[in-house]
């Protein structure tokens, strides 16, 4: 009789901890819900981390300060759309700036941004964009080649080369003045000095009576070889008494030319040598003031630059534009106009 009492009393203490604990396994744990609840909700309510958007830039330098506001606009901008800007420089070198931007592609950047060293070697870079599915912009320079990139964004420099030298053309009639012309060109591996001599050209051909071209000077956009030609093309013709150069860039050469044989003064002066430039940096616009030069053909870095990565962004969102070519029109700054037209340029506020 003990021994079944006892195996009873067994079996019911064994059946007592097994429903003890499947009662405790099926419990749910308050303690631990109210934690994780509370933490679903904190996390819930953080505010959500936007990537910044990766453009790469690629320049072939900073050799002006056109250059340098355009992209100093760049980074501005693109600080305001919550995007980072890599920005790598060619340093004159066409094949290197096709290898970073190869660089960029890899480092996951959604559009590039570029202004090329050379217009016809940049083509490999727009392909090489396409095959990866990321849009490509040209800054300031236009490309030559079978594949073009998604939006240009230049100066419309024909227009303006031609527009700039017909109105000196016609100040120049009305004085009964005519010009022996020194002609500088800009490197021809950039289609921005290529589409500058055209609208020269236009521009000396329409107005004979008032342009004699006595010596063309290549520059390749190198100071030295500019201020070598230069030279030579004084001393070949002393009688020549207008510089036509396609950049401002090309001041210095022309400055320190025209000091070495006395021909260094302002409008008026009897050493005074007209120039007519292209550009509207502070340079330029600061010879133009103050009376060394009859005019400027400006472009504007600050338009380009807020064109670029506005576009930039469009492609990237999935916007394509109607035209290929987005021109920035310029401005024909002459010493007759300044006054009026002058404080509209980029370069204004930089002039003593």
């Amino acid at each position: 009789m003990k021994t079944k009492l006892f195996l009873l009393l067994t079996v019911l203490l064994t059946l007592s901890i097994v429903f003890s604990a499947c009662a405790t396994q099926g419990t749910p744990n308050v303690s631990a819900l109210s934690d994780a609840s509370q933490a679903s909700k904190e996390e819930s309510t953080k505010a959500p981390t936007t990537e910044k958007i990766k453009i790469g830039v690629s320049f072939d330098s900073l050799i002006s300060p056109w250059w340098v506001t355009n992209l100093d606009v760049m980074k501005k901008e693109a600080e305001k759309a919550n995007a980072e800007l890599i920005v790598v420089m060619a340093e004159g070198d066409a094949a290197k700036q096709n290898q970073q931007i190869e660089s960029l592609l890899a480092q996951g950047v959604k559009a590039v941004i570029c202004g090329p060293k050379d217009s016809n070697a940049i083509v490999a870079s727009i392909k090489k964009c396409k095959e990866a599915g990321v849009p490509i912009i040209m800054d300031n320079r236009s490309v030559s080649g079978d594949v073009l990139p998604d939006v240009q964004v230049v100066s419309n420099n024909q227009l303006m080369a031609t527009n700039l030298l017909q109105a000196f053309a016609d100040n120049a009639r009305s004085e009964g003045k005519t010009y022996n012309t020194i002609l500088l060109i800009g490197g021809l591996s950039d289609e921005n000095a290529v589409l500058r001599k055209k609208g020269h050209d236009e521009a000396i051909a329409a107005n004979p009576d008032v342009f004699n071209v006595v010596a063309e000077v290549p520059t390749d956009w190198d100071l030295d070889t500019c201020l070598k030609g230069l030279q030579n093309a004084l001393q070949a013709h002393p009688d020549a008494n207008l510089i036509i150069t396609p950049s401002d860039y090309l001041w210095p050469p022309i400055r320190s030319s025209l000091e070495q044989i006395g021909k260094w003064g302002k409008i008026g002066e009897a050493n005074h040598m007209a120039v007519v430039a292209f550009d509207g940096d502070e340079v330029g616009m600061q010879y133009l003031k103050d009376g060394y030069s009859e005019g400027d053909s400006a472009q504007d870095a600050v338009l380009q630059g807020e064109l670029c990565i506005e576009w930039a962004l469009k492609l990237i969102s999935g916007e394509k534009p109607t035209e290929n070519i987005i021109y920035d029109e310029g401005q024909t700054i002459t010493v007759q106009n300044f006054d009026e037209i002058a404080p509209q340029i980029w370069s204004y506020s930089l002039l003593k």
